[in-house]
């Protein structure tokens, strides 16, 4: 019982400490209620930071992507195909312009569908890139 309490005690504190209050264990009190904020529709649309890597050439139409985003999704081993870009956009790898029209590649659909799906990379950026 002396184990669970101390665990609680530890648990509140470390609330506190995410919560920005303060380390002491002591205290008991709980934390305040907060209101859920509404997120403004300019931060909703914000673009989300990624890393992406491309690990492996699995043939000359199709690359194995490390794709990480904090804020969405993370696929280690996504295998991206070749095709023609259907509408402007940005490189994932370098944020360089994209055309409709250009090379590209672009996560192989799949069920459940990918939540990078509308991720491009530029065929010319992956080339440059790619091992081997």
């Amino acid at each position: 019982m002396r184990a669970k309490l101390a665990d609680d005690e530890c648990w509140r504190a470390a609330l506190r400490l995410l919560d920005g209050g303060s380390c002491e264990c002591a205290t008991s009190r709980p934390a305040p209620r907060r209101e859920a904020a509404a997120v403004p529709v300019a931060q909703a649309s914000a673009r989300h930071e990624h890393v992406v890597h491309v690990v492996e050439r699995v043939s000359a139409g199709s690359v194995v992507v490390c794709w990480c985003d904090a804020t969405s999704c993370r696929y280690g081993d996504q295998v991206w195909k070749v095709g023609i870009a259907k509408r402007r956009g940005r490189c994932a790898l370098s944020d360089a312009p994209i055309s409709a029209g250009d090379a590209i590649y672009r996560p192989r659909p799949g069920r459940p569908r990918p939540v990078n799906a509308a991720a491009m990379m530029l065929a010319s950026e992956v080339e440059r890139v790619s091992p081997g």
